[in-house]
């Protein structure tokens, strides 16, 4: 069980997805808690897991060869290089992590 307060509709999203997305899934949530505990989770855009705090700080989407953690703040630092997808865009870029990588 969590310590923090969890949607259960992100987990029934998770569930639908093959096992190694699944883990990702749980480790970006964990992250996002542990680093404030007044974010909240929800559903949007139909279906997509999205973490929030006075908007949007997150959100996953699986893929069928990745999975996609969405960053909504343009100007994280990224010195190892990790977002690899929407550089230059105004409001979110996007790590797709792939089977056998870890985070």
């Amino acid at each position: 069980m969590s310590a923090y307060q969890t949607d259960s509709r992100i987990d029934e999203y998770i569930h639908t997805l093959p096992g190694w997305q699944q883990e990702i899934c749980r480790q970006v949530r964990d992250l996002v808690h542990a680093a404030d505990p007044e974010v909240t989770e929800t559903i949007k855009r139909t279906k997509q897991p999205y973490f929030t705090l006075h908007g949007n700080i997150c959100a996953l989407l699986g893929a069928k060869d990745h999975l996609n953690i969405f960053i909504y703040d343009p100007i994280v630092p990224d010195p190892e290089g990790l977002i690899n997808q929407g550089q230059g865009n105004l409001t979110a870029r996007a790590i797709q992590v792939r089977q056998g990588e870890t985070i």
